[in-house]
């Protein structure tokens, strides 16, 4: 019920932010403004290409984040910010793992025109061009990424809901609904922020030819400092920096389709327990019958 949850939460986020996900695209591959009108035409175009792979990399983490809560409490007695955490962290460096390949070559048909974009054909292209261990470029720095992100999310939206004072539990998920989102956004926001360094040098490595060395994560990360300390401002310097990570208006997609997931998918769960509860109840009222 868990990944049944999470793949149609994927999907509604998936649909619902599809115009979004593109205007960012053609923001920087065009080198425009985002809210350039050029960048909301056809805002559905490509969905139907897409719209698997997406829903799966954007509902998957919530599944994996239960099945890791549930692990880690059941064999550690850590408390339950630092259980978030480390849940955070497994489900973060698991989805990496996972789809980290899938999202390469992805990325590798977004130069291509529309017409193009065969996931099939691209996927035999890089691998007759360079072999099986070109779908890995950019692991390290992807799991890497993923897990900061996570264990960032996830311990902060636990610690937001908590100072709330709304009554529930603490390791609850009984929240009213506002909170929940308002916590989940500004914790996604916060995640993607710290991790974005890593984000750019995934993207950097995964840009960089199949046929090219590789740059290790730590080079990218570290040209990019530099960049930004060569700047004769404060100013300048986080300007370089939020342009180069796309913090700004991908932040705020990913804090808006994180915490909308979120809400989705909790509520399908719930969905999902109360039709179980009512068919063994339902199943209970016709046994006794039978025993009497």
């Amino acid at each position: 019920m868990l990944f049944t949850s999470g793949f149609c939460a994927g999907v509604v986020i998936t649909g619902l932010f599809n115009p979004v996900d593109r205007a960012l695209y053609l923001s920087a591959s065009k080198q425009r403004p985002f809210l350039h009108p050029s960048n909301w035409k056809r805002p559905f175009q490509g969905l139907g290409q897409s719209i698997i792979g997406r829903a799966v990399s954007t509902g998957l983490w919530f599944p994996l984040e239960a099945v890791a809560i549930d692990a880690v409490g059941h064999h550690t007695e850590l408390s339950p910010s630092v259980s978030s955490a480390v849940a955070g962290q497994l489900a973060g460096a698991t989805n990496a793992l996972l789809l980290s390949p899938l999202s390469f070559i992805k990325f590798q048909t977004w130069g291509l025109p529309e017409g193009k974009r065969s996931f099939s054909r691209t996927f035999s292209k890089i691998y007759r061009t360079a072999g099986a261990m070109a779908f890995f470029r950019g692991l390290p720095a992807t799991v890497l990424r993923d897990a900061i992100f996570g264990g960032c999310f996830a311990w902060l939206r636990f610690r937001l809901r908590n100072y709330t004072e709304v009554g529930a539990p603490a390791a609850s998920n009984d929240y009213p609904g506002g909170v929940c989102f308002a916590a989940d956004a500004a914790a996604a926001g916060a995640a993607t922020t710290v991790s974005a360094p890593l984000n750019y040098a995934r993207n950097v490595q995964f840009g960089t030819p199949v046929s090219s060395a590789l740059p290790t994560t730590w080079t990218v990360v570290g040209r990019l400092w530099r960049e930004a300390s060569e700047q004769p401002t404060a100013s300048a310097r986080v300007r370089v920096l939020m342009q180069r990570t796309n913090v700004g208006w991908g932040t705020l997609r990913v804090a808006a389709g994180m915490a909308l997931t979120s809400s989705i998918f909790s509520g399908l769960v719930r969905l999902g327990d109360s039709l179980s509860q009512a068919a063994l109840l339902e199943d209970g009222a016709r046994e006794k019958p039978a025993m009497k």
